[in-house]
């Protein structure tokens, strides 16, 4: 059978196709599945700080912007970082972050790549020795200890990917117990930048042998910081 004969078999095929109905029983069944659709706050944070830290990430839960703004500086005082690189301040979701970083005399770099290949690849070589990336959140998931992020201007993808340190930022208004529940509340999350992943964890790689090792296809250490908005 060659190429064609193989795609106009599937032609004739696809109006007769029947899709499995919801009770087939197979081993990849998912048949069952519930989920969290409300939680309170203080069980919402617990939750996924326990997710998170399962999956070797690190949570810092604060109880003002003021606050978190001291552990972000103090996470990167601990990364000896000058540089960072960085989501705009809308993106990052706690304003004054980038004026207390500018006055701590840490450079912020917005990782936006020229198109030209060969004005690329300097760019990406300047920013390849920066050690942490700083973004935030568009939500984080209790049930996993996933993080939601969408990228788009001002939000580029390279800093939650190219740094070997993620610091995030959300505010705990922005936890779902689920990603039912958070999809449920926020429909047009998935066109509502260039793209929509879920990050959980610090990147992990397992090879034949079943060993596990962080850091090869992304940051080996995240940090989430949690913080609870100003009231007014």
């Amino acid at each position: 059978m060659n190429r064609d004969q193989f795609l106009q078999r599937i032609r004739q095929n696809l109006p007769r196709a029947v899709l499995p109905g919801a009770a087939a029983s197979h081993p990849g069944s998912f048949t069952g599945y519930t989920f969290a659709a409300d939680l309170p706050p203080a069980r919402l944070v617990e939750q996924f700080r326990q997710e998170l830290e399962a999956l070797s990430g690190h949570v810092h839960v604060m109880s003002s912007p003021t606050e978190a703004i001291e552990t972000v500086l103090a996470l990167l005082r601990r990364e000896h970082a000058d540089r960072v690189l960085a989501w705009d301040e809308a993106g990052l979701a706690l304003p004054g972050l980038t004026a207390a970083l500018s006055e701590a005399g840490i450079q912020i770099e917005d990782g936006v790549l020229p198109s030209d290949p060969q004005a690329r690849a300097e760019k990406l070589a300047q920013l390849d020795p920066i050690r942490v990336g700083l973004t935030g959140a568009e939500a984080g998931l209790a049930d996993t200890g996933a993080l939601a992020l969408v990228s788009g201007p001002g939000q580029g993808r390279l800093a939650s990917l190219l740094p070997p340190v993620h610091i995030a930022i959300l505010p705990v208004s922005r936890l779902y117990p689920s990603l039912p529940a958070f999809l449920a509340q926020n429909p047009t999350a998935a066109a509502d930048g260039s793209n929509l992943v879920f990050i959980a964890g610090p990147s992990r790689t397992g090879d034949i042998e079943m060993v596990l090792t962080l850091g090869v296809h992304g940051p080996g250490t995240l940090h989430v910081v949690l913080y609870e908005k100003d009231e007014g």
